[in-house]
């Protein structure tokens, strides 16, 4: 309340009008429908007239200088399209994308043994090394140990060795080698799970789950929806920088601690179908004059977090999209059994509105293709630095355009082939 001293009893109230569940569009299913052009499946006269273009483009750096044998990406795609998706054969296909026919027929013949072989990946022939001093049981034992202690390093492993064989004194340098290229253990960022992920007691939730499920009409691919959150920073930048020899890659950050955003999102196997952002509270102020001092109204408490408000709210708006496109009607809307997601008022909303709604085991991230989602979007989003003209929404929307159908559909399928484990029983 704010009372005016020089004119007397004049008062002002103040009436806060709040949407406390106030979520802002990032991405649609409609919007990211607009862009499927980037990733034909069949030819076009747009398709081919750029692509004849970079066959011309590709004759005339040919000509300026010699043929290198290390193709680039330019040549693969040009021997793709004719290829793949004009269906020439391999060696007029390889002449159009000067290339070498020998070549050509051996990406080809790789394209139709292997659909998922990447041709844009470096080919490299095995280097013939000289047998190594350490054997099988050196790796075996290499495997186990990092099995057990996965943050050990080279030298404890050294130790271990030695006090496994006699008279093992091989040096540091060497065991580093055999357990790279021999063992196939690769150091990566630790990724932590709770205790209880793959107790006895989930193993068995998966199982039952997957068991159920696996004989109806429920489809990963064809007819399911997978919905999550994450949370963005505009902070949000790669762990590496470039700096001179000898001298360590600082990169200044603000004092005061990056606002921290929740992204809420749903996707298929087909489409980005929803992206929001969850909005802070922002107070519509009505100045109220009055003749008598009021008692300052007292202010509700609200949550700074994601609550079941903020997702009924998200999943309604994304129904909504969805009901523009009848072949998905009947989803099933594929959730994680948080709290906030398990509300009987979200089930009864999606099965009223002609969906079905499934909840995932606990602690099983792994079958969920949103979460791999989640993934590839934080890393387009801090893959370059943010320009002055730049926001974090901006970056986000972006980043979700870019990601192509058949990303979508690798991630799907990969929560695919987890079912297996899970009817094993085997950790995820």
């Amino acid at each position: 309340m704010i009372s005016n001293i020089s004119q007397g009893n004049e008062a002002m109230d103040i009436k806060e009008d709040i949407d406390p569940y106030n979520l802002g569009t990032l991405m649609t299913l409609t919007q990211y429908r607009s862009f499927w052009d980037r990733f034909p499946t069949e030819p076009t006269e747009e398709l081919d007239t750029r692509m004849e273009e970079a066959s011309e483009e590709l004759v005339t750096e040919t000509v300026k200088g010699r043929k290198y044998t290390v193709y680039t990406d330019k040549h693969k795609a040009v021997f793709w399209y004719f290829n793949r998706v004009k269906l020439w054969k391999a060696a007029p296909a390889a002449r159009k994308a000067q290339v070498e026919v020998c070549t050509g027929q051996m990406w080809a013949k790789c394209l139709k043994e292997e659909p998922d072989w990447n041709i844009y990946e470096k080919q490299t022939n095995k280097v013939n090394r000289k047998q190594q001093q350490l054997q099988e049981e050196h790796k075996q034992h290499l495997i186990e140990f990092f099995d057990k202690y996965p943050q050990a390093t080279r030298q404890n492993a050294v130790d271990s060795l030695m006090e496994s064989f006699q008279n093992f004194n091989l040096k540091t340098t060497s065991v580093r080698n055999f357990i790279l290229h021999e063992c196939n253990l690769t150091i990566k960022r630790v990724t932590l799970h709770p205790l209880s992920r793959n107790s006895s007691h989930n193993l068995e939730k998966r199982y039952d789950w997957v068991k159920k499920y696996i004989n109806t009409d429920m489809n990963y691919l064809q007819n399911c929806m997978f919905v999550d959150e994450t949370g963005f920073n505009i902070n949000m930048r790669q762990p590496y920088a470039r700096s001179i020899s000898g001298m360590p890659a600082i990169v200044e950050t603000p004092t005061t601690r990056a606002i921290s955003h929740t992204i809420l999102g749903a996707i298929s196997a087909n489409d980005v179908i929803a992206i929001e952002i969850r909005e802070p509270m922002k107070s519509k102020k009505l100045k109220v004059y009055s003749s008598k001092r009021r008692k300052q109204p007292q202010v509700k408490k609200t949550h700074k977090g994601i609550v079941t408000g903020h997702y009924m709210k998200f999943i309604s708006k994304t129904l909504d999209e969805m009901d523009k496109f009848p072949e998905m009607s009947n989803y099933y809307i594929i959730m994680d059994n948080v709290p906030i997601h398990t509300s009987h008022d979200i089930t009864r909303m999606i099965e009223t509105r002609g969906y079905r709604a499934l909840y995932l085991p606990p602690y099983s991230p792994e079958l969920n293709p949103i979460e791999n989602f989640w993934s590839i979007l934080k890393g387009t989003v801090k893959r370059s630095m943010f320009e002055e003209t730049e926001d974090l929404k901006t970056r986000i929307s972006e980043a979700s355009e870019s990601i192509s159908r058949k990303s979508l559909c690798n991630i799907a399928q990969h929560s695919i082939n987890n079912f297996e484990k899970c009817l094993n029983k085997e950790p995820l």
